[in-house]
């Protein structure tokens, strides 16, 4: 295997200080991550509860109009 060259070392090393020094924790990310998580979670129950109370007054509105009602 060929050696790797030394004058990569110099910005390689000072990348990896950039991004140690800008990148937060990694219980911050996990807590962020676990956050969004929560957030997606939530949303998908709000959108299985709004689909299931449109269906249902869809539902409602045809029956009374089989029944020759006026929906509300």
């Amino acid at each position: 295997m060929a050696p790797r060259p030394v004058a990569l070392y110099l910005p390689l090393d000072a990348l990896q200080v950039v991004l140690a020094w800008l990148l937060p924790s990694g219980a911050v990310v996990v807590g962020a991550l676990g956050q969004f998580m929560l957030a997606l979670v939530l949303l998908a129950i709000a959108f299985g509860v709004w689909l299931r109370l449109w269906r249902g007054r869809k539902k409602r509105r045809a029956m009374a109009r089989a029944m020759g009602r006026t929906p509300r």
